[in-house]
């Protein structure tokens, strides 16, 4: 319950900023994610991730395609992760005013682990205000036999600066 009101007042914050439209040259998010790890022999484990993910721009304002490098935590030991992500453009967020929400993208990625993990896996991502990523993913390590589920919210660090020669209409101030 709590986490849904968290990701309602994500949301309603968000809605109010301009959204990202996949047009960067290139993009580096840091991304925080939780959940569980579930195989058949052995009962859920706790999984939480900490994660840079620089993409470049393949295909404008559609495709992007980076690696996804990180650390996560599990059973008490750390381990390492890295590998390839592409991020496709499959809807917008819709409008505010003027300025776009954000949009709706998936992402397939190929990770290897410093302990014999394979994990294949995508997720669904919604980019909001060019500022936060939301994320829901899902990715199944085919070495152990193992499935992850995780959410996640990360934060762009480097973006493009925002034009300033957008031909804008000032408000008058000499209104009666």
């Amino acid at each position: 319950m709590t986490k849904s009101a968290l990701l309602f007042l994500l949301l309603a914050y968000s809605s109010a900023a301009s959204g990202q439209d996949f047009r960067e040259k290139w993009v580096l998010p840091v991304g925080l994610s939780q959940g569980f790890i579930k195989s058949r022999a052995t009962p859920e484990l706790f999984v939480g991730q900490l994660s840079l993910a620089p993409q470049w721009k393949l295909v404008d304002r559609t495709l992007r395609a980076g690696l996804l490098a990180g650390g996560f935590f599990t059973a008490g030991k750390v381990y390492g992760l890295a590998g390839p992500q592409l991020a496709l453009k499959v809807a917008r967020l819709g409008n505010v005013f003027t300025a776009d929400v954000g949009n709706l993208h998936l992402t397939a990625h190929y990770q290897l682990g410093t302990r014999r993990q394979q994990l294949v896996g995508g997720g669904v991502h919604a980019d909001l205000a060019e500022i936060l990523l939301l994320s829901l993913t899902y990715q199944r390590d085919v070495h152990n036999r193992a499935n992850w589920f995780q959410v996640g919210i990360a934060y762009h660090l480097f973006r493009e600066k925002i034009p300033t020669d957008i031909d804008s209409r000032p408000i008058p101030t000499d209104i009666p």
